[in-house]
């Protein structure tokens, strides 16, 4: 960790936890953002109230600078600029925004703009690239590009393989892993960059594979389809959309399983409206 680190100015463009983790690693190496800049509150809870979204509740604490345009445009662009600590923005950083940055922002700094992305790229560009990894990959990482105006299509600047002793991993463990890799590969790039001794690597277009968007449909599972197809699903969807099957119109939702001799062996279960139990007992009360 260098003390130099608090030297260097930036803004950071982010919106849900998995910002606010990136966040943080930064600030343990030094690298605290002069302005966020995230989305706009929504409303949330039971009573529907506005509430801000994860990284503005992490600079509100911090008392940093916080800007949640609606859009991204002139007026926007004018209030960023007037909180740059010199005449021009040294570094963007965007780590899941959810917005795209216009060319004309992009550019802005002195050092263009970083993007952190949870696959390695090109492969897995796109919106859901930790799920998909899990679904189609064998392994997968984290990569920093210098942001352009094409999705997840800039030249690679950094990039770090993530290696899980069992695959697939759920989610969760997952996610984390690339968190941790990606905060850290963060911290020591960006000094090395406002430095200039990086030497970026176009990206092959012609391997380039792309993730999805998934929906709440993508959970369910085919009980006599292909047993790794469905371990993949399972681990994909731990959290959301949570993997499923309908016995009788009643949705359960598969808790835990593993492989055994190239089978799916189910292991718990939660039927809808009921407690979780051991799938044999589920297999006894429903014969």
């Amino acid at each position: 960790m260098s003390s130099s680190n608090k030297n260097i100015s930036f803004a950071f463009f982010g919106t849900p936890p998995f910002s606010v983790d990136i966040l943080d690693i930064l600030q343990q190496h030094d690298l605290t953002p002069n302005v966020v800049v995230t989305a706009p509150d929504k409303p949330s809870g039971r009573g529907m109230k506005l509430s801000p979204p994860p990284v503005a509740q992490w600079a509100q604490k911090r008392q940093i600078p916080i800007l949640q345009p609606e859009n991204i445009n002139k007026e926007f662009v004018e209030k960023l600029d007037e909180l740059s600590p010199d005449d021009v923005w040294p570094l963007f950083i965007v780590v899941a925004y959810g917005k795209i940055l216009p060319a004309e922002l992009i550019y802005t700094p002195t050092h263009n703009t970083l993007n952190l992305h949870p696959s390695l790229l090109p492969k897995l560009r796109g919106p859901a690239p930790i799920r998909s990894a899990i679904l189609q990959e064998k392994m997968t990482g984290v990569t920093i590009i210098e942001l352009d105006e094409q999705m997840d299509h800039g030249p690679i600047v950094a990039q770090r393989e993530i290696r899980t002793k069992n695959w697939p991993p759920s989610y969760p463990d997952l996610k984390n892993a690339l968190m941790i890799a990606g905060g850290t590969l963060l911290a020591e790039t960006i000094p090395a960059w406002i430095s200039g001794s990086i030497q970026t690597t176009t990206q092959n277009d012609d391997i380039a594979t792309y993730s999805q968007k998934f929906s709440s449909s993508d959970g369910e599972i085919n009980l006599d389809d292909d047993a790794e197809r469905n371990i993949r699903k399972i681990s994909a969807f731990t959290d959301w959309p949570k993997a499923h099957f309908y016995v009788e119109g009643k949705r359960v939702l598969i808790t835990k399983a593993h492989l055994e001799d190239r089978e799916l062996v189910i292991d718990r279960v939660k039927p809808s409206g009921d407690k979780e139990i051991s799938y044999k007992n589920f297999i006894k009360k429903n014969q």
